[in-house]
C-alpha cells in the first residue's frame, strides 16, 4: 500500500502557475459537470427541461418557410 501512496504523492512546492491552474480549472468542470448532470437526470426537472429540447427548430416552427431571404 505504501507504494501506491508513493506513486500518488504530490510536490506541491515544485507546482508552476500552470500546474495550479491546471488543477483549478480540472476541479472547477468536475464539480460543474456533476452539477449539471444531476440538474439534467433530476426528474422534477423534466417538464421544464423537455421545454426546450426543440430549441434548434424553434425558429423554423415559428416562421414557417420563410424563402430565404428572396
Amino acid at each position: 500500500m505504501e507504494a501506491v501512496a508513493e506513486y500518488f504523492r504530490t510536490d506541491w512546492a515544485a507546482m508552476t502557475g500552470t500546474d495550479w491552474f491546471g488543477l483549478v480549472a480540472v476541479v472547477t468542470l468536475t464539480a460543474l459537470s456533476v452539477f449539471v448532470y444531476y440538474w439534467v437526470f433530476n426528474p422534477k426537472n423534466k417538464d421544464r427541461i423537455e421545454d426546450h429540447r426543440d430549441f434548434v427548430l424553434k425558429d423554423e416552427l415559428n416562421e414557417g418557410e420563410n424563402d430565404h431571404g428572396r
